[in-house]
């Protein structure tokens, strides 16, 4: 369950990461960028079992590479002046669009339709 709340503070980091002010795209892009890397963390998180995700020693891969993208999803959506308020909205309207064919990746998505992002 520590892991659970881990993923959780991690995808955190991308969805806070939306929420700020690189040059180019919009920011619905970025919301969908974002969306993208959490569909990757909950496929990959998808794929192992619980026994495997409670041995884990190491962050996955997917989380390592969310952590890098949150980075650079924070400088486009602050180049792009992109408000918190305004994320929230494009992040909400996306979380319809996150599947999950396990039992993490469903309470992730549960979550995530049911609370929303930034909350």
């Amino acid at each position: 369950m520590r892991k659970y709340f881990i993923l959780m503070a991690a995808l955190g980091l991308v969805a806070a990461a939306c929420g700020g002010d690189s040059g180019g795209g919009s920011c619905e892009s970025v919301a969908d960028d974002a969306i993208d890397v959490i569909q990757e963390v909950i496929d990959e998180m998808d794929a192992l079992s619980l026994e495997e995700i409670a041995s884990m020693e190491e962050e996955p891969q997917a989380l390592q590479d969310m952590e890098r993208r949150a980075e650079e999803l924070q400088d486009q959506a602050n180049d792009l002046g992109c408000n918190d308020a305004e994320m929230e909205t494009l992040l909400n309207a996306r979380a319809g669009d996150l599947t999950a064919n396990g039992m993490f990746g469903e309470l992730l998505v549960d979550e995530l339709q049911s609370g929303g992002f930034f909350e």
